[in-house]
């Protein structure tokens, strides 16, 4: 009886290991997860928008240049069409998943893009302000506010990433933690097996 018994402990114990071995695996599962979320948001909402940010850098380049070299055809013929295109760059990053600091400087750099477009907007009922000292020391205000707008929100998406690569790393760690436990776990039950396989319960002798 008492063999039968210390049998059931044996089988109970190891119920307990598999049982650990199985929430192991399920919080596994569940870092592996958090690392597919981190790499997605690298990709879309870093990766992706630090694009953004090198295209509306090279849009406003071109009306920078335009502005020094007064070049009266640019805001007549083409900066509309620039306008249109750096407003839905602006709106798609809009779209992403943004942090405070990011919807702040992203809605400044709207409302600059805006003051400079009223500036801008100006040549094409007198061409002359192009050379109004007063009308170009505000567009050039306008530029210097965008060039720092663009500059603050590209350091954010460097300092989120290493943020998100922390959080891969960090989970990665678990998860080889865990690996060598389930590891240790299963040693520990081919042994049990193996103990129980090589003394097996003696029947007790017949009163």
């Amino acid at each position: 009886m008492k063999n039968i018994i210390n049998k059931i402990k044996w089988v109970v114990g190891l119920l307990f290991i598999f049982l650990l071995i199985l929430a192991t695996n399920l919080m596994d599962r569940n870092h592996i997860k958090n690392i597919r979320t981190s790499v997605t948001t690298m990709y879309k909402d870093r990766l992706i928008v630090k694009n953004l940010i090198y295209t509306i850098s090279k849009l406003k380049e071109e009306k920078k240049i335009a502005f020094f070299i007064s070049n009266a055809d640019f805001y007549i013929k083409k900066n509309a069409a620039t306008n249109d295109s750096i407003y839905k760059l602006i709106d798609k990053f809009g779209s992403t998943q943004l942090t405070s600091n990011e919807k702040k400087y992203l809605e400044r750099l709207h409302n600059n893009f805006q003051k400079l477009e009223n500036l801008e907007n100006q040549v094409l009922n007198n061409k002359n302000i192009l050379k109004d000292e007063e009308w170009r020391n505000k567009v050039e205000t306008q530029l210097l506010r965008l060039r720092k707008n663009l500059d603050f929100l590209s350091e954010i998406q460097l300092d989120e990433g290493k943020r998100e690569l922390v959080r891969v790393n960090r989970d990665f760690n678990t998860i080889d933690l865990f690996t060598n436990i389930e590891i240790a776990f299963l040693v520990v039950i081919g042994i049990i097996a193996q103990i129980i396989i090589l003394y097996p319960v003696k029947k007790e002798k017949e009163m």
